[in-house]
């Protein structure tokens, strides 16, 4: 999959940062950020995946989106 928009494929690449620093801060029991980072990824990657049409990757990415908000929300309301 070669993409021939740059702009596409630098925020594939700012989604992957996000992914490894989001995951870090999940681990590190930094909870809030790292659940805003992973949504704030899975914004970024999902223009590529459309235009790639790696729909398992759209898919994914609007699940892990909503869930990420979802608990978002959630940790903020405790």
């Amino acid at each position: 999959m070669y993409s021939k928009n740059i702009n596409l494929v630098i925020f594939r690449y700012l989604a992957s940062i996000l992914f490894i620093f989001s995951h870090g801060l999940l681990i590190l029991d930094h909870l809030p950020i790292g659940a805003a980072l992973h949504g704030l990824g899975e914004i970024f990657i999902a223009p590529w995946a459309f235009r790639e049409r790696a729909w398992d990757l759209v898919g994914i990415a609007i699940i892990f989106f909503f869930f990420d908000l979802w608990g978002l929300i959630n940790m903020l309301m405790v």
